[in-house]
């Protein structure tokens, strides 16, 4: 198989009408022989801050001299970047050679496996081939029915923010969306729960209770912003004996997330895993994450943020207003008809002065005229410019023409922030 070949077969493996549940995943774990029982493994669910998360814990692990797998999803741009060992993405040849592999395998199952069940048994048989000390697993949607709860007994498992997203999948309440989130917890494998909500604490410590699992959560009370700065600076923050602590990711709400990441690393240092001091500042002062207010252009400003979901949202709009106080800015938008756009619009429309309205390349995407006319019916008369972009690549020309001043925010899909960093190269 070439990689192209490779990629295609790949994303060929539809998921819908699909059966959800881990029998798939374990019969193709089968037929290789197991590769996920011979690695240690942090498990990682949650609906905000899971790919940051991982990455900050991923970044420290390498600082402290560990080889990691990192498994994430989704990609922005390209599928190798959901399989990385190193902090380096799994490389086009290995990808098409273990994807080869599996094929053959996989036509001796009677049902095949969805793309993403796919994947995760390739990272799997990739990070047991490069000798990973940790792997570090991020759900790609709910926990209890997510393929990567096939690991029988990871070290540690982490329960990131809860919002409503993929309401369809895992239920319209916080308390479902706990519960499908809490179906990673293991007996006696501790939790680290971000909290911020009675009602996902109580499911998440009921949990934990049935599974004799120790349950932390972060004190947010400890948490003391020093400096914001701009988005091109560090963060510095202090975190109970954390002092002065440099954070390379931009946004108010990572600060939360680091909280959560050094609850973690308390927890995996009483399991005996070596994090000094210096590799944990390190690794959150050099920490790279994509989409989360990255800065993809200086002048003008043009910067990303896959925000798709009304917690994230209105986590983005907080920052945003704390880095640029007082000034009106740009938007680039774009999301999929299936997300809360009733409550996400009206969270950073009041913020806009220009929004370009667009469709990433995908067909759960709402048409950008349909999208107009619900940012139309959320903003008074005149308070803002609209125009239809129909593809991201034309929003981007149009941006590039804006006056050096200006600050134009990509924001409302993953997807679409895929699209405008492989327009930008």
């Amino acid at each position: 198989m070439t990689y192209n070949e490779a990629l295609d077969y790949i994303h060929s493996l539809y998921w819908r009408g699909k059966k959800s549940g881990l029998e798939k995943t374990k019969e193709l774990l089968d037929l290789c022989g197991h590769p996920e029982r011979e690695l240690r493994c942090i498990h990682i669910a949650g609906t905000n801050g899971k790919g940051s998360t991982a990455a900050m814990l991923d970044s420290i692990c390498r600082c402290a001299g560990m080889k990691t797998g990192l498994y994430t999803s989704p990609y922005i741009v390209r599928y190798n970047e959901r399989i990385q060992v190193a902090g380096q993405q799994i490389p086009d040849e290995t990808l098409a050679g273990l994807t080869e592999y599996l094929s053959g395998l996989v036509e001796q199952m009677e049902v095949p496996p969805s793309e993403f069940e796919f994947g995760t048994v390739l990272a799997f048989l990739y990070f047991k081939e490069q000798m990973c000390d940790l792997v570090i697993l991020e759900t790609g949607l709910g926990g209890a029915f997510d393929s990567t709860n096939v690991i029988e007994q990871p070290l540690l498992c982490l329960i990131t923010a809860l919002g409503l997203d993929h309401t369809a999948q895992l239920g319209n309440t916080i308390e479902e969306i706990a519960e499908a989130k809490a179906g990673i917890i293991k007996h006696g494998v501790p939790v680290v729960f971000y909290g911020d909500s009675e009602v996902g604490e109580a499911v998440i410590r009921e949990h934990c209770n049935e599974c004799n699992a120790a349950l932390v959560m972060p004190d947010f009370s400890r948490l003391v912003s020093e400096r914001v700065g701009t988005v091109f600076e560090h963060q510095v923050f202090s975190y109970g004996s954390w002092k002065h602590t440099e954070l390379s990711l931009t946004g108010l709400y990572q600060q939360k997330n680091a909280a959560v990441v050094l609850e973690a690393v308390e927890q995996l240092r009483l399991l005996g895993v070596k994090l000094p001091e210096d590799a944990v500042r390190e690794g959150l002062r050099t920490v790279y994450w994509q989409a989360r207010l990255e800065v993809l252009r200086e002048q003008p400003l043009l910067l990303a943020d896959g925000s798709h979901n009304p917690q994230g949202m209105q986590a983005t709009v907080e920052s945003l207003k704390q880095y640029f106080p007082e000034k009106k800015l740009q938007f680039v938008f774009g999301a999929m008809a299936d997300k809360e756009l009733d409550v996400m619009i009206p969270m950073f429309l009041p913020l806009a002065k220009k929004v370009y309205v667009t469709a990433p390349s995908m067909p759960r995407a709402m048409k950008p005229e349909e999208l107009l006319a619900v940012c139309k019916k959320h903003c008074g008369e005149g308070q803002t410019e609209f125009l239809i972009c129909p593809t991201p690549k034309d929003a981007l020309e149009l941006v590039k023409t804006e006056d050096a001043e200006e600050v134009i925010v990509v924001i409302g899909s993953l997807y679409l922030v895929g699209e405008t960093k492989q327009s930008l190269e």
